[in-house]
C-alpha cells in the first residue's frame, strides 16, 4: 500500500490522492451490494477528479483530460491505474452510485456515498 501511495503522489495532486485512497477504502468496508465493475470504477473516479478540479477552477479541457488519464491509467486492456484495481470487485450499491453521481463535491463522494 505504501508504494501505490507513493505513486499516486508523484503524479496527481495531494487532494485527488486523498479523495482517491479513501473512495478505494470505502469500497473495501462495504458489506452488501455487488462486486463494482470496472466502467463503475471510472464514473466514480471521473466524478471525483472531476469535482476536485472544478473545486480548483481548473477548466482547461486539455488539462482535464490529462488529470482523468493520470488517474484512470491507459486505455487499453490490462492497463489501468491502481486506483482503478483497488476499485474492481470490490462491493458497491446501487444507491452508493447514484449518490456519486448527484454528488456536487468530492468530499461528499467519500464522506457519504461511499460509507
Amino acid at each position: 500500500m505504501q508504494r501505490f501511495a507513493a505513486v499516486v503522489r508523484r503524479s496527481l495532486p495531494f487532494s485527488l490522492v486523498r479523495s482517491a485512497l479513501l473512495f478505494v477504502a470505502a469500497l473495501g468496508l462495504a458489506s452488501c451490494g455487488h462486486p463494482a465493475t470496472e466502467a463503475e470504477c471510472q464514473t466514480i473516479v471521473e466524478r471525483i477528479v472531476d469535482l476536485e478540479l472544478q473545486a480548483q477552477r481548473v477548466t482547461d479541457p486539455a488539462e482535464i483530460s490529462k488529470r482523468r488519464s493520470e488517474s484512470l491509467g491507459p486505455v487499453g486492456e490490462g492497463n489501468r491505474s491502481e486506483v482503478l484495481q483497488g476499485c474492481i470487485g470490490r462491493h458497491i450499491t446501487d444507491s452508493a452510485l447514484a449518490c456519486v453521481r448527484r454528488a456536487e463535491t468530492a468530499q461528499e463522494i467519500t464522506d457519504r456515498c461511499l460509507r
